[in-house]
Order: structure tokens, then C-alpha cells, then sequence
């Protein structure tokens, strides 16, 4: 595992999944999340990964971070949280996104997941 924090966002590394964690009050706009899709490229490179995000903290997150596509080598997405409301947007979320997409309410959950989807 491999850990890095920035101003907005965390971010821990494992060998198939990265869990992405942007903190409180931040709108997570194409532009911020162009920083933290170009950390994680520079991570998996070409490499197949999952992306599990961790809605631990309220943001918002732009419909056109969804829009502009994701990267190639992403095969999914997790979404993480307790809170019904998180679960609620996440299904309008889900819409916006073409791949493999699941909710969990525990990071234990969504980790096994994403081990799990790379398993023949």
C-alpha cells in the first residue's frame, strides 16, 4: 500500500484498487479531478485497476467529472458510505457511468470486491 494526501484528496495505492477519499466541503470539479486522475494514471500507467471511493467526507462531485470520460484502464467503481443520501445520488451517478459500478457500506466490502473482480 502506498499513501498520499494533498490539499482536497487522499489517496492509498494497493495492487489492483486505489481508494480515493476527498475531504469535506470540496467540489470536485473536471479540473481537480484531472490532478487526481493524472496521480493515479502515473501509478497503474496501463496496469487494470478499480477505483473506491470513499464517501466518509460530504462533497459534491460535477456531473461532467463522469462526462469526460474515465481512464481506460479504470474497470469500475466502488462508492462507499453509511448515509442513505450518498446512496441515493450514487444511483443518479451510476447513470453517468459506463463500467462495472457497485455501493457498499463498508470499505472492507468494497475492497473485496475489487479483489475479487480480477479473480477468472
Amino acid at each position: 500500500m502506498s499513501l498520499n494526501c494533498e490539499k482536497f484528496y487522499e489517496l492509498e495505492f494497493y495492487n489492483s484498487f486505489v481508494i480515493v477519499t476527498i475531504f469535506k466541503d470540496v467540489l470536485l470539479t473536471l479540473d481537480k479531478a484531472n490532478i487526481v486522475r493524472e496521480e493515479i494514471k502515473s501509478y497503474y500507467k496501463s496496469k487494470d485497476f478499480i477505483m473506491i471511493t470513499n464517501r466518509k467526507f460530504r462533497h459534491e462531485v460535477s456531473d461532467e467529472v463522469f462526462r469526460q470520460g474515465q481512464p481506460s484502464n479504470m474497470r469500475g467503481l466502488a462508492i462507499v458510505s453509511k448515509e442513505k443520501t450518498e446512496r441515493d445520488i450514487a444511483l443518479i451517478q451510476q447513470k453517468l457511468y459506463d463500467k462495472s459500478f457497485a455501493f457498499f457500506t463498508t470499505l472492507e466490502e468494497a475492497k473485496s470486491w475489487a479483489e475479487g473482480y480480477f479473480i477468472n
